[in-house]
């Protein structure tokens, strides 16, 4: 089983956009975490690019492993729109994400609160202002 956390971070001020992606299994053996800016964006649009960078790991590096994902977020709109396999506005972004999902055997939607999700969210912080 593998757990990917993906969080975003917008700065609506100094319009700065960050992503963070934390990607680990029960017993620590996979434990990946990449913060990443991106072009200015909304944090909507940023977090479906976490969710969607973070499914495209698992797939190029740890396809065998990912048998079982369970995505962690703290976004009611990604949870809902990947359950639903449908989103009105974030169309393309769902289907994506749904495009590289539907290799796993099995993909969990859990929603988590921003204090359960700290990690992906620091990196997210990290890639937009470059802080340890």
């Amino acid at each position: 089983m593998l757990w990917l956390a993906t969080d975003a971070s917008v700065d609506e001020q100094k319009q700065l956009t960050g992503i963070g992606i934390h990607l680990y299994n029960s017993t620590k053996t996979i434990n990946e975490q990449q913060g990443q800016p991106l072009p200015y964006q909304d944090n909507h649009h940023a977090e479906f690019q976490a969710v969607l960078l973070g499914v495209q790991l698992i797939a190029a590096k740890y396809a065998q492993q990912a048998d079982v994902v369970v995505l962690q977020t703290d976004s009611q709109l990604v949870k809902d729109s990947l359950e639903k396999r449908y989103a009105k506005h974030y169309g393309p972004e769902t289907a994506a994400i749904l495009a590289v999902t539907d290799q796993f055997n099995l993909f969990l939607v859990k929603l988590v609160t921003d204090h359960t999700n700290r990690a992906a969210h620091q990196l997210a912080r990290q890639a937009i202002y470059g802080l340890n």
